[in-house]
């Protein structure tokens, strides 16, 4: 086992002791609690809202109209993947992201997030689709953490680029030692309050500092822009997506290339 993988595992458990203790018969999946400590620097914030799991913080709603681009980009991106593989004889397999075993398959298509594909029952490449603006650095902090080669393709801006885990070994390890830390400190109740735009939207009343929290404060799921702002966007979306997905594609091939291909696996996508 690499360090990497052993800094890993280390977080993995010290979340499930993490888990264990938060309050209440619902409790927070690990990828949630994983994610809430990722994104905060407040670890007294990070505390109140692992005792209340069930309660969101504004910011994590999303707008589904930026989803339902993204799972567009993502099915023409597959589509025109398989129709390169077929046109080089491979066999193509197109999964879901419910756990389920295939049989004879050259290439398997996972969808999910990110998407992943497999040759020779092993994870050769994985891609995440961004169709908004934005960026999760958080998310893409954590698929660092995988070592096959993430693809990332942001269409809005017509922007793809492949990141390559085995090549930022330092930053990753350096990535997990800081949460590891940040963990024990929450295990041993040696949290650190830090004041900050966080208060804004904060509801942890025993804090400190929760006189900087904005009472006024309100949010919608839905993302509001002018007439000429969403004709520009869906214009944008729809001029770079032919592009975006080509480029896409010819990343993967490229990856699927560096290993002969096996025409005889089964795949069993029940992992952890």
């Amino acid at each position: 086992m690499n360090d990497t993988e052993a800094l890993r595992r280390e977080l993995l458990d010290k979340l499930r002791i993490l888990r264990n203790n938060c309050e209440g018969n619902k409790k927070p999946s690990i990828i949630s609690l994983l994610r809430t400590i990722s994104k905060y620097a407040c670890e007294g914030k990070i505390e109140y809202l692992l005792g209340k799991p069930e309660l969101d913080d504004p910011n994590e709603r999303f707008d589904l109209y930026y989803k339902l681009k993204s799972d567009f980009a993502t099915l023409k991106i597959l589509d025109l993947l398989k129709s390169r593989l077929s046109a080089d004889g491979l066999n193509v397999t197109v999964l879901t992201e419910m756990p389920s075993e295939t049989g004879r398959y050259d290439v398997a298509i996972i969808q999910g997030d990110p998407c992943e594909v497999y040759t020779a029952n092993a994870e050769k490449v994985r891609v995440e689709i961004k169709a908004s603006q934005g960026l999760d650095f958080e998310q893409l902090d954590r698929y660092l953490w995988d070592s096959s080669p993430l693809i990332l393709a942001r269409v809005i801006t017509g922007h793809v680029a492949k990141l390559r885990p085995s090549k930022l070994k330092p930053y990753v390890r350096f990535s997990l030692k800081e949460l590891n830390t940040k963990v024990d400190r929450l295990l041993s109740g040696k949290a650190h309050n830090i004041p900050g735009k966080e208060c804004t939207y904060c509801y942890n009343v025993h804090c400190p500092h929760s006189s900087n929290r904005d009472r006024s404060w309100k949010t919608s799921s839905i993302i509001t822009m002018s007439d000429a702002e969403f004709d520009n966007d869906l214009n944008m979306f729809f001029q770079n997506l032919s592009y975006v997905a080509k480029r896409t594609v010819s990343l993967i091939i490229e990856e699927l290339d560096t290993v002969p291909m096996i025409t005889v696996s089964r795949l069993n996508k029940g992992r952890e």
